[in-house]
């Protein structure tokens, strides 16, 4: 009987518990999808790879090497599921890993699967999934999401959900990037202007992260709690990654689940 394997690869973060707290639940919605295949984790994180080795001795490998232990191990049907959240760089840089590696092992039969924003339906199936992440809000308050932004153009995921997120019936919600377009101070600008007192803030990243921790709710100047306090708001920081939200988790289980249509 053929040996098969599903790789699920995430950025990953360096924070042992929020492993635990946000890529596991998402690990285990994949591994469900996929019952009767072998599961297996990478990241694709260097720094945090290295990280987590060092300080951890926790030791994950990076998609090219687990894919050549796979096939050394010999899995000959091999799922990689990205837990990204857009087709951005990081997507791509892992679909051109397992292009070179279905190139080099033609007995390999393998499939990568879609990232959460991929396909025009995801958009609206993203933004129902997000009603029970955050908070509802009242007349004069706003959820603020942390997105991570790109210089790729997969960045223009960021404002076609933000016109779905707009039609929700009982949040306000806006999305800023960190690196990238929509920023901070444009949505700042949109919350005057609507006399938002009131923003719960909160990532909208898989994990609660260095960026959740440091440029969300950090106490440098430069960071979005700090910011938004000076320019006169109320921010309510909610440091909880996607991976916490049963109902965002089982966007990923439909993911996995695809790979076999």
């Amino acid at each position: 009987m053929e040996k098969k394997a599903v790789l699920a690869v995430s950025f990953g973060t360096s924070y042992k518990e929020v492993i635990e707290s946000c890529i596991v639940p998402v690990e285990k919605a994949i591994a469900g999808a996929l019952c009767g295949w072998d599961f297996y984790r990478a990241f694709t994180s260097g720094m945090i790879t290295k990280k987590l080795s060092e300080k951890e001795h926790i030791f994950i490998d990076r998609p090219p090497e687990a894919l050549k232990k796979l096939y050394e191990a010999g899995y000959r049907d091999i799922i990689v599921q990205p837990t990204h959240i857009l087709a951005g760089a990081e997507y791509h840089a892992l679909k051109a890993q397992t292009e070179d590696f279905a190139r080099e092992h033609g007995d390999v039969r393998l499939r990568l699967g879609q990232p959460v924003l991929f396909e025009n339906e995801d958009y609206a199936r993203v933004a129902d999934a997000l009603q029970t992440y955050m908070p509802k809000t009242g007349e004069d308050e706003m959820v603020l999401l942390m997105g991570h932004g790109s210089e790729h153009f997969s960045n223009a995921a960021y404002f076609a959900l933000q016109h779905y997120l707009d039609e929700l019936p009982a949040q306000a919600v806006c999305i800023a990037n960190v690196e990238a377009p929509p920023l901070l101070e444009t949505v700042m600008k949109t919350m005057k202007e609507k006399h938002i007192k009131k923003v719960y803030v909160m990532p909208f990243m898989l994990v609660a992260g260095d960026h959740a921790k440091n440029d969300m709710a950090g106490d440098d100047e430069d960071s979005w709690k700090m910011q938004l306090l000076r320019a006169g708001f109320e921010p309510e920081i909610i440091l909880k990654g996607l991976g916490e939200s049963p109902d965002f988790v089982e966007i990923y289980r439909e993911k996995a689940a695809k790979n076999l249509l």
